[in-house]
């Protein structure tokens, strides 16, 4: 599928997660997680729990004898893939907050003074904290020594590994979580422990803004938090990549979730056996005539209300809205509908239409209404063999509304009338706030979807 992410920062960000352990490859599967949800129902979702795995030793492994299994003279020990994080005796965590020094050196601009760095990561901070109802709490340190988690501030632009990605916080979480005993089967004893994070407060233009730190801090604290890799869902806080344009104030919906499962989770959990044979995976079909959820979706904010099919799994995003049958990650079909601010059908075409049609046939155009408004329906063929119901819908005053609905080709004909039915129950109503400005684009309202995710089949 064809979507681009949207973030936090001004250039492309990548948060670097630094490990010592070797990572074993693992393929995150929707089977995978509804096993353990079926374990564990009370998991709050959408979710990216399994993303936030450890991969760790079944039995604990001697120091002496690590070295021999990296030379490959001892077999490696059977591996489980488990979720670390601190403990309640642990809280409240004491951090210590280091602060730049010799600005000056790097940028004279006015208000960058080291104390709004400072106050930048205690918003941070103050912002995991409240949106995890006290699931997690801080302190101040009183010293660097008595800390248990430590921020450092580094008046350094931040470095560039490759021509277009610059890495602006860095986190070395990957021996974090250690294994003391307990059943591999079920729950592993650990002790987590995560010291230090590393956060750059310039690049190539010089210092950054407060607030652009406050958003690096936010994701590195996460990881601190016991986030092992990273989301696969772009409009998230966690996602690996960012750019400023997209700044958020608090955790998204998957993201609160996460952590709120991952802290009502016992430390140790395990959730899956990283080298067992792949299960055959399971279609989501949608099962009889097209069924909706009884409330409707309603986004006072941008102007609408819909009702969308029955059991997906739904996310407000900054656009609008997404279902999908399956996970956000992993799933069979997904509809989701994007409000952008333009005057018709006409010029949203001039301006956006070349851009569907990249890696994708043209199958048929129609004008016909949805919910007595003029629409636009485009049927698109793409070279993922899914099939694509992109359906432009004026809202009269000023907005176009952009229903995308896709799924496996060979299942069009079943999905197909659950679509309509979806677009059926649309109703447009006057907007409290404005629809996003044009120059963001459609690619940048699907990225509430994985950019590389792909149907599974």
């Amino acid at each position: 599928m064809r979507r681009v992410a949207l973030g936090l920062l001004a250039s492309t960000l990548a948060c670097a997660v630094g490990s010592a352990e070797p990572v074993h490859e693992y393929v995150h599967n929707r089977d995978d997680y509804l096993a353990f949800r079926d374990v564990w129902p009370e998991v709050l979702e959408p979710n990216y729990l399994p993303f936030m795995v450890y991969d760790v030793p079944a039995h604990p492994v001697s120091a002496w004898r690590r070295p021999l299994v990296w030379l490959g003279l001892v077999a490696p020990p059977e591996r489980r893939l488990v979720f670390c994080h601190w403990a309640p005796e642990d809280m409240p965590l004491a951090v210590w907050i280091e602060p730049p020094v010799a600005l000056d050196a790097i940028d004279e601009k006015p208000g960058r003074e080291p104390a709004r760095y400072v106050e930048a990561v205690e918003r941070a901070l103050d912002t995991w904290q409240s949106n995890l109802d006290g699931a997690v709490r801080f302190e101040r340190a009183s010293s660097r020594e008595a800390a248990d988690l430590e921020l450092r501030l580094l008046a350094e632009r931040a470095p560039e590994p490759t021509g277009d990605v610059r890495v602006y916080g860095a986190a070395t979480v990957g021996d974090s979580c250690e294994v003391l005993g307990g059943d591999p089967e079920i729950r592993l004893d650990v002790r987590y422990r995560v010291h230090d994070l590393r956060l750059y407060v310039a690049d190539e233009h010089g210092l950054l803004l407060p607030t652009q730190v406050e958003g690096i801090a936010r994701h590195e604290i996460g990881h601190a938090l016991g986030m092992r890799g990273h989301s696969p869902i772009p409009a998230d806080l966690m996602f690996e990549e960012a750019n400023d344009r997209r700044d958020r104030e608090g955790l998204g919906l998957s993201d609160t979730n996460s952590f709120l499962s991952l802290y009502a989770l016992p430390n140790g959990t395990v959730y899956t056996d990283p080298g067992h044979l792949p299960r055959t995976p399971q279609r989501l079909l949608p099962d009889g005539p097209p069924r909706l959820d009884v409330a409707p979706h309603v986004d006072p904010r941008l102007g609408f209300e819909i009702q969308l099919p029955e059991g997906w799994q739904r996310q407000p995003t900054p656009y609008g809205v997404v279902a999908v049958n399956g996970l956000p990650w992993d799933y069979e079909a997904s509809f989701q509908l994007n409000v952008h601010r333009f005057e018709n059908i006409e010029e949203f075409v001039e301006r956006f239409g070349p851009g569907y049609l990249v890696g994708a046939t043209l199958l048929s155009i129609r004008d016909h209404e949805v919910a007595g408004h003029r629409a636009r329906e485009v049927l698109l063929l793409t070279e993922l063999d899914t099939q694509e119901e992109l359906t432009l819908i004026e809202s009269g005053d000023g907005r176009v509304l952009v229903a995308i609905a896709e799924c496996p080709a060979d299942q069009h004909a079943a999905y197909h009338p659950w679509f309509g039915a979806v677009l059926d129950s649309l109703e447009i109503v006057g907007a409290s706030g404005r629809p996003h400005d044009r120059t963001y684009g459609p690619r940048g309202a699907r990225s509430s979807l994985p950019p590389q995710a792909g149907l599974r089949r």
